[in-house]
């Protein structure tokens, strides 16, 4: 069994090993959040094809006005003035969906080195306690089953451990194939830095979710179409029934906008509870880190002072970490909260990420 637990911890070794070799052979790019959103906004591949589909739907509306330019109708008009507020919002939806999760890839490598360091810590602390249990065997006061027990709980904490750097390098990958970062390079974060979060009251919220809600402007169109098909309709003197039937299509039109609207609504003041909460969630995680801390400190003073060991004071690095990971869920839930509000309201650009 001894034997078993040698070769595992010589390839877990061997592993670690290649690992650092591969580390320093990498060049190192330091980024935090505002660096990570222009480089996504200058590199990445979908959203520049984004912007060029909508280069070519204002060109070609271009064109089609320069060749009816005498024969323009206004219903033809609103209809070209609708296809392009369609790629004008699907280009705004490419560019807030590319910020929002350049954002939340800052926060998800963040947490994976939390998790890293807990779980070496971890993997560390079971180690301790299974040479314990050797030493407890090997005087007798411990049976084998114990020490096959522990052996299982270290390797499953190593095997965890590894694990956890293996998904570090695939998230890796993925973060500098969205930001256009070569491969060989290591995307090193910047310290977290908790900023002020504005104050969004519910009113100047829904005011400009509805004044630059694409829908809401798409719906006019659709409501100006109705209108000037009905009025063409009287004008040239159609059966009746076709008026009625132009009639109700107004009125769908109207509905169709009118309930858009209360949607948004319902969907603004949501958002709005969600992200005051994730706020005064920071504060409760701030207060948990710093107990945590304290905690620590006080254990390292009694493991100096003989009154606790090695296994107290990792146990309590282990706490500290994980409250740390904690702070860091809390301030990108704030994000994700925040980012979501200010696409609602089509105020969300790279000058709100600093």
């Amino acid at each position: 069994m001894q034997k078993r637990y040698f070769i595992l911890g010589c390839s877990f070794v061997f592993v670690m090993l290649i690992g650092q070799i591969h580390a320093i052979a990498q060049d190192n790019v330091v980024l935090g959040i505002s660096q990570m959103v222009t480089l996504a906004v200058s590199n990445n591949a979908q959203f520049k094809k984004a912007g060029y589909q909508l280069e070519n739907t204002k060109l070609e509306a271009k064109r089609m006005e320069a060749e009816n330019w005498l024969n323009e109708s206004t219903i033809s008009d609103l209809q070209k003035r609708a296809t392009l507020l369609n790629q004008q919002n699907q280009f705004q939806l490419e560019k807030d969906q590319l910020l929002v999760k350049v954002v939340d890839d800052y926060f998800r490598i963040k947490m994976a080195e939390k998790d890293i360091e807990s779980k070496q810590k971890n993997t560390e602390l079971e180690e301790i306690v299974l040479a314990g249990v050797k030493e407890q065997v090997a005087a007798g006061y411990s049976v084998d089953l114990d020490l096959l027990q522990q052996g299982n709980k270290y390797y499953n904490a190593l095997f965890s451990f590894q694990r956890s750097e293996l998904d570090y390098q695939q998230l890796q990958m993925e973060v500098k194939d969205r930001l256009g970062i070569d491969h060989d390079k290591r995307i090193m974060l910047s310290d977290m830095s908790i900023p002020d979060f504005p104050e969004r009251s519910l009113r100047d919220s829904l005011d400009k979710t509805l004044q630059n809600s694409f829908i809401l402007q798409s719906h006019d169109i659709r409501i100006k179409i109705a209108e000037r098909e009905l009025k063409a309709a009287k004008a040239n003197d159609l059966p009746d029934i076709e008026i009625l039937r132009l009639e109700n299509n107004l009125g769908i039109a109207k509905l169709d906008k009118s309930m858009s609207e209360e949607e948004l609504a319902y969907q603004v003041e949501t958002q709005w509870l969600n992200y005051n909460q994730a706020k005064n969630d920071i504060l409760i995680s701030r207060r948990n880190l710093r107990q945590m801390e304290e905690n620590r400190d006080l254990i390292f003073r009694q493991v100096q002072a003989g009154l606790r060991n090695r296994e107290d004071s990792l146990s309590a690095d282990i706490g500290v970490v994980d409250a740390q990971s904690r702070l860091i869920s809390s301030v990108r839930q704030v994000y994700q909260a925040y980012l979501e509000l200010e696409k609602m309201m089509g105020t969300l650009n790279e000058g709100v990420l600093k």
